[in-house]
């Protein structure tokens, strides 16, 4: 049994999400189609200049288009208040952004109000605001709108954030949704069911991490990708049914769930470092179809210290020359667990069909009376193909809140040349 440290990505998983904020981790842009290109201002070195006016600290913005129209970016909240009306204009500047981590970890605000100004909310805005009962949008927004508390942007076509302080057990997605934003439901423990529409096809980075109430998930067909980390830490998270469409499983997608068994379908290329780490699964199937496994992204679990290692009695099924093959064998991944060839079992199986369709009148009397032999006697040498499931009660550590949970690093990250990165849809 290889054993290893587990390497942290950033001290918390939000701080970790935010770092994969500026590395190509993007999904639909929350905001309108219309909505302005924009920069922040920099200093020579390329560092972007911030100032501080009351509890906010902001950057200026520079229209792309008219590099004298200039504007505000909230990038930080530092005040303690429950009821927050974000300001429309700090220093004389209009505000029309808030910075991917604005009001991350505000746990003190129960309402906040979206200033008609603003045509744009960053990736992981409002993460860790545990305490949010409603979002409001002030009259005349383009750009965002609010349905009994719930954030919403593009018409109602993306719902962006979920007022998890509401503690919802039951949530239906309307119809007519086609985006889940980043965090959107993320450390919402009240969890229990969520509905998705058949409209839905993007749901974000960490949407429903550490959902612990989560126990089955079915994903609607149109949705071709799970994001990084989006049910990471769903504890009770026992059974997940795939769309046959699914072409890739981010990095730490499904860390830390109860998943036991789970089916990839036909047509998957990808899975993500890291996408089903210390749960109770000892065997997967891996379809033809798949091309690149990350590093640790199957068989591996944790010890209650937290230390990383291969199942040696995991099993992976796939093909001789596949990417599970490779998974499995070659020396980088550092895997102990075993490997059993899909074509191999096949070729058996043929075989001793083909054998038993030969057999002679005496080999019959022979098989007859094995038959009556009392099943602890039989010879089970040719069961080889046969993997026994073996259930593991629980992952191990303790789960914290989204700003306490660590988010698993791997230590050889084999990057995928041909993942595809999910579209912009803005």
């Amino acid at each position: 049994m290889n054993i290893q440290a587990i390497l942290r990505g950033g001290a918390v998983c939000a701080a970790a999400m935010f770092a994969l904020s500026g590395a190509a981790m993007t999904g639909f842009a929350e905001e309108s189609s219309e909505a302005p290109e924009t920069e922040s201002a920099a200093d020579s070195e390329g560092e972007v200049k911030t100032y501080t006016s009351g509890d906010y600290t902001y950057s200026v913005v520079i229209d792309g288009d008219d590099t004298n129209t200039r504007s505000a970016r909230i990038e930080s909240y530092s005040g303690s208040e429950e009821e927050v009306e974000i300001p429309a204009e700090l220093d004389g500047l209009e505000v029309v952004s808030l910075g991917d981590t604005a009001f991350a970890g505000a746990r003190l605000v129960k309402k906040v109000t979206i200033p008609k100004t603003l045509t744009e909310i960053g990736k992981y805005t409002f993460a860790d605001c545990s305490s949010l009962l409603s979002y409001e949008v002030e009259e005349g927004s383009l750009y965002f709108e609010s349905k009994d508390g719930v954030l919403y942007g593009d018409e109602g076509v993306s719902l962006l954030r979920y007022p998890v302080g509401t503690k919802p057990t039951e949530v239906v997605i309307p119809e007519g949704v086609e985006h889940i934003g980043h965090v959107a439901f993320s450390d919402c423990s009240s969890l229990t069911s969520v509905t998705f529409p058949d409209s839905l096809n993007y749901i974000g980075v960490s949407a429903f991490s550490d959902c612990t109430g989560l126990t089955e998930i079915t994903l609607p067909e149109n949705i071709t990708s799970i994001q990084d980390f989006t049910f990471n830490c769903c504890t009770n998270l026992k059974t997940v049914k795939l769309p046959d469409a699914l072409t890739s499983i981010g990095m730490a997608a499904f860390t830390r769930t109860a998943i036991e068994n789970i089916t990839l379908p036909e047509g998957l290329t990808y899975i993500g470092e890291q996408a089903f780490i210390a749960t109770p699964m000892m065997e997967i199937t891996v379809p033809r179809s798949v091309t690149e496994i990350g590093y640790s992204a199957l068989g591996w679990d944790e010890t209650p210290e937290e230390l990383l290692y291969c199942k040696d009695d995991f099993v992976v099924r796939g093909y001789k020359g596949s990417a599970a093959d490779d998974y499995v064998n070659a020396e980088e991944y550092e895997n102990t667990c075993k490997f059993e060839a899909i074509d191999e079992i096949s070729s058996s199986a043929e075989e001793g069909s083909q054998a038993d369709s030969g057999s002679s009148p005496e080999d019959s009397e022979d098989s007859a009376a094995d038959e009556e032999e009392p099943a602890d006697q039989k010879d089970n040498s040719g069961n080889s193909g046969t993997v026994k499931v073996v259930g593991i009660a629980a992952c191990g550590a303790a789960i914290l809140g989204i700003l306490g949970a660590a988010v698993f690093s791997g230590k050889k990250k084999k990057e995928a040349e041909s993942k595809e990165e999910p579209k912009d849809e803005a």
